[in-house]
């Protein structure tokens, strides 16, 4: 059935992978951000790890929108948060707010 509507186990697996990219994005936020509140120099990439922990949330979103399931939302709406709390913290930094 070429024009079936239903999903196969491959664009399942498919699905199921773009949730553990999501993940595996959120992780290294994690890490990136308690090194950062721990006070560890990046060694002059400190802008580059902030820049970094800016774009991880949203390729995170990317990647999560494509995903299924209960974890896809959960992945979504912690990246969203991430992103507006970094947002917040770096518009804080320079002094907008």
């Amino acid at each position: 059935m070429v024009n079936s509507f239903y999903i196969t186990s491959d664009e399942l697996n498919k699905q199921k992978k773009f949730n553990i990219v999501s993940l595996v994005l959120f992780v290294i936020f994690i890490i990136l951000f308690t090194l950062m509140v721990s006070g560890f120099s990046f060694w002059g990439l400190g802008r580059a790890a902030v820049i970094l922990m800016l774009l991880f949330p949203i390729g995170g979103v990317i990647f999560g929108l494509k995903g299924n399931g209960w974890l896809k939302w959960l992945m979504l709406l912690l990246h969203i948060g991430v992103f507006i709390m970094m947002a917040f913290i770096l518009l804080t930094a320079l002094g907008v707010m």
